[in-house]
């Protein structure tokens, strides 16, 4: 039987908004492919009273227990004397642990104080696991027959020892065969209408599960299902993505960013973007994702319109009477960036995020997004009902949609 596994996650800035909790999603993940999964997930505060009590009934209920954070050199940091109570032992410098953080202070020309040392603490009975990324190591610990994993809390060094020790000695120790999963990206489609679509065909087979995750202009279908169902996965995906129709723009994860850096190479081509209400977004997107600099000429932010004269040509008439946010505007815009930077297609957004400045023939959350290419120029307008965080999300993805669709030679949205 696979084992049941719990995720504490320890740190008072996880509770008080300060910190984004991403362990969760990490550890799934690394599980997913061993067969394996997360049953569990508590948050707690900094402190020895709340960490104890976390992993006490975690170690109840679960064979394998993680725990995140609260190994570091500050005084908040107290998961070792929480986890040390809780299986009543001692703790002891690791020299091997205390030699690499020695050695970080060498190379840094900081002085091995004792906050630094305290890193080196580990359980007693356990094993120091490397951490390549940062100062405190890892530990396992087993039990009563449960295991018990500290892990440091930065992402980054969560990340690190999770890939490098537990997720190997899960595989080693399990063994665990994996289910099937496939996975949809669409974009353009609410998550209500993929479903309905996808409800449609019917039930999926039994032995299939069908899930979504959505964000807006973004949704993405899970099928899953047991080992061994591998042709009823791919009979019933491909069915789903002839249903969604251009809608699929991916048959794995993957952000739209990525998608369009792909087209763009596979087809040798090159990208410029002008960017007003986005004020840069699109632009950021496209340079995160490797190799885009071989298709992305760069990008524009221009808010002022007598910025978008000045360096994208847009005529002063067409703004006058027109304004900048028309699809009059957004076309110029396009085609200008296309020209100014020598780009193959220029792909251009501009709209009210709000909260101020609508009108009523202009509301906020109105946006034109166009793209321009030497077979002509497409403009699609969108009305958000989100906050200015949420429209310039919504508009940078709705726009690399559209540019998305003119590479695969899809017909836009009306």
């Amino acid at each position: 039987m696979p084992p049941r596994i719990e995720l504490v996650a320890t740190g008072s800035e996880l509770l008080n908004g300060r910190s984004v909790n991403t362990h969760a999603r990490r550890l799934a993940a690394r599980l997913r492919p061993l067969g394996l999964a997360l049953a569990r997930e508590t948050t707690v505060p900094d402190g020895v009273g709340a960490i104890a009590a976390s992993i006490r009934e975690a170690l109840a209920r679960a064979s394998v227990v993680i725990v995140s954070g609260g190994l570091g050199p500050t005084t908040d940091d107290c998961t070792r004397e929480a986890a040390a109570s809780v299986l009543g032992c001692g703790l002891r410098e690791d020299a091997g642990t205390l030699q690499r953080i020695a050695e970080r202070c060498t190379r840094s020309g900081r002085p091995l104080t004792p906050s630094r040392r305290r890193q080196a603490l580990v359980l007693d009975a356990a094993e120091a696991l490397p951490n390549p990324v940062g100062a405190a190591a890892g530990q396992r610990l087993e039990r009563g027959g449960a295991a018990l994993f500290l892990l440091p809390g930065p992402p980054d060094e969560f990340e690190a020892v999770l890939d490098g020790s537990v997720a190997p000695w899960l595989a080693a120790r399990y063994g665990a065969r994996p289910g099937v999963e496939r996975v949809l990206m669409t974009a353009g489609l609410g998550e209500s209408d993929v479903a309905e679509r996808i409800e449609a065909l019917g039930p999926p087979p039994e032995s299939l599960a069908v899930a979504y995750t959505a964000e807006p202009g973004c949704v993405q279908v899970r099928v899953s299902g047991p080992p061994g169902a591998d042709a009823e996965a791919d009979a019933f995906v491909g069915a789903v993505a002839e249903r969604l129709g251009p809608a699929v723009y991916a048959r794995e994860p993957e952000d739209l960013a990525e998608a369009a850096v792909r087209r763009l190479a596979a087809g040798g081509r090159t990208l410029a973007t002008a960017e007003s209400c986005t004020g840069g977004r699109i632009g950021e997107r496209i340079t995160s994702v490797p190799g885009a600099s071989a298709v992305y000429r760069g990008g524009v932010v221009v808010y002022a319109d007598e910025a978008k004269t000045a360096l994208l040509d847009v005529p002063p008439d067409l703004l006058a009477a027109r304004g900048a946010v028309s699809a009059e505007g957004c076309a110029a815009m396009a085609r200008g960036v296309r020209v100014r930077l020598g780009a193959d297609l220029g792909l251009a957004v501009t709209g009210v995020a709000g909260p101020g400045g609508g009108t009523v023939a202009k509301p906020v959350g109105l946006v034109f997004a166009g793209v321009a290419d030497a077979d002509g120029t497409d403009v699609r307008e969108f009305r958000f009902p989100f906050d200015r965080a949420g429209n310039r999300r919504a508009a940078a993805q709705h726009a690399l949609d559209l540019l998305r669709r003119r590479l695969s030679g899809c017909p836009s949205r009306r």
